[in-house]
């Protein structure tokens, strides 16, 4: 007894076949976003002044640095499976699918590799 449709069957697809891994790494990256956020939230909150210069100050030290760094690719990444699965959802029409993915995952590396300089400027600058 099979559980799956005839068309499922014919196109080989089933309910293993890509959405695990993209379900899984959502809730990977959801989870990881909570104790960063709140170690960034709370950490900036606590500082006495927020100008540029404390905040500056705040990530030159290595800890701060690494755990906003990882909030940052982490939010980046996680952003980028949820819009993904948006337009996999609403957009229908087969190349404005795959072009919006595309953009998607571009502006995604582009977040992501503007964070790392960001963050390895002021801590190494």
């Amino acid at each position: 007894m099979s559980y799956q449709s005839d068309l499922g069957k014919v196109k080989g697809l089933g309910s293993v076949k890509h959405g695990f891994g993209h379900w899984w790494m959502q809730r990977t990256s959801a989870v990881l976003l909570i104790p960063c956020g709140l170690f960034v939230l709370f950490s900036l909150t606590g500082l006495d002044v927020t100008t540029a210069a404390t905040v500056a100050a705040w990530l030159s030290k290595p800890l701060n640095a690494g755990i906003t760094l990882l909030f940052i690719l982490a939010a980046s990444y996680h952003s980028a499976l949820g819009i993904q699965v948006v337009i996999e959802d609403y957009v229908h029409h087969h190349v404005l699918n795959l072009t919006l993915r595309f953009l998607v995952k571009v502006l995604m590396i582009v977040t992501m590799m503007v964070g790392i300089y960001s963050v390895a400027t002021v801590l190494f600058g």
